[in-house]
């Protein structure tokens, strides 16, 4: 009866170790610091203007930003002053009650969201981003001058 005790025991614990050594594979590794499937991966908000020339259309796959404001991520477009944003099939855009990239107009006030490798990011690098979400509102009217 003990030895069969003792067999079972010694099976349960051979299958408890082999399935936390499946867990750990060596092949898969680390995953990579940049590049497709980086970790970490932060996100990146820009906020500004569309360029006064740039009038996308439906099938276009970028457009031009003029950065205004940034958050902690997004400093280096700030400083460079302008962005190429990519756009593809994913990207959520929203203007007013359209849903497509040709709705942006020129001078439209634009939030862009993105995500982009933190090692990408580094030392003010300004890596190409891939909007995720495309929020626009027309551009503001002038003020009037008072006299």
């Amino acid at each position: 009866m003990r030895l069969k005790f003792l067999i079972l025991a010694l099976v349960v614990s051979l299958v408890g170790v082999s399935a936390a050594a499946a867990k750990r594979d060596p092949a898969k590794g680390k995953p990579p610091a940049t590049g497709v499937g980086c970790k970490p991966s932060v996100k990146v908000v820009l906020s500004g203007v569309l360029a006064a020339d740039a009038d996308p259309a439906d099938g276009d796959t970028s457009f031009v930003l003029m950065v205004k404001r940034s958050n902690k991520h997004g400093r280096a477009y700030k400083a460079v002053g302008t962005a190429s944003v990519l756009v593809d099939a994913k990207t959520r855009v929203h203007r007013k009650h359209d849903r497509k990239l040709g709705a942006l107009a020129p001078n439209d006030r634009v939030s862009v969201q993105a995500r982009a490798c933190k090692a990408d990011l580094a030392d003010g690098a300004t890596p190409e981003l891939t909007a995720r979400k495309v929020d626009a509102h027309a551009a503001r009217a002038p003020k009037p001058e008072q006299s």
